[in-house]
């Protein structure tokens, strides 16, 4: 997970964040990454960096599906680091996203959601090792999978590979392992789940093309 995309931390911002891909708006501004988490920013929201909103691509539906920020842009954090070393960084605001799928797989004519919302507050706690991000989402939010590993935890949560949920929590904790090369987390593991109004989102887009 990486803190792009709105406030839809999802699976994937857990491997970029702590990789340290995510970079800071001053960092971006002189075009050279800056590790994440960010700094402490004393009790203060801040906007996201520009990278927060850029499209993504990952597997899901049998097929390959980008999700692009809407015409909502209003997300802002702020980050705490504290006395064990751990770091917690918040987000709140505004904002939706367009889902495009490929032709193929499950979705054989593609597929199209538009301005979804995903304004519900998240949080990530970061291990002061860097090797345990525990995530909330809040609805309305989104999750997708961009891993085997991702994937399954969410079977065995009982969810559907891609989904957004209208209210409630879902909290989620992912290993990291101790290989920098490594494409997956150890585990992830869906720790709470009051998640409420779960729609699944592959049925969306497939029903999107249905011109009948």
């Amino acid at each position: 997970m990486r803190p792009q995309n709105k406030l839809c931390l999802s699976l994937l911002a857990t491997l970029s964040l702590v990789a340290g891909t995510a970079p800071s708006a001053t960092a971006a501004e002189e075009g050279s990454p800056a590790p994440w988490p960010p700094a402490d920013t004393d009790g203060e929201y801040l906007p996201v960096p520009d990278e927060y909103y850029e499209p993504i691509a990952f597997p899901a539906c049998g097929t390959s599906v980008t999700m692009t920020s809407g015409d909502v842009q209003d997300v802002h954090y702020k980050s705490r680091v504290k006395r064990d070393g751990s770091t917690v960084v918040k987000f709140r605001g505004s904002g939706t996203v367009d889902l495009t799928a490929d032709p193929g797989g499950d979705l054989p004519d593609g597929g199209f959601i538009d301005e979804l919302d995903v304004s519900g507050p998240g949080s990530q706690r970061i291990s002061a090792d860097k090797s345990v991000v525990v995530e909330v989402l809040e609805g309305p939010s989104i999750v997708y999978p961009v891993s085997a590993t991702d994937s399954a935890a969410l079977d065995r949560g009982g969810f559907p590979e891609l989904f957004s949920f209208d209210d409630g929590k879902l909290k989620i904790e992912t290993s990291l392992s101790e290989d920098e090369n490594a494409a997956e987390p150890d585990s992830v593991e869906i720790v709470r789940d009051t998640t409420r109004g779960v729609v699944d989102l592959c049925q969306v887009l497939e029903d999107s093309t249905d011109h009948s």
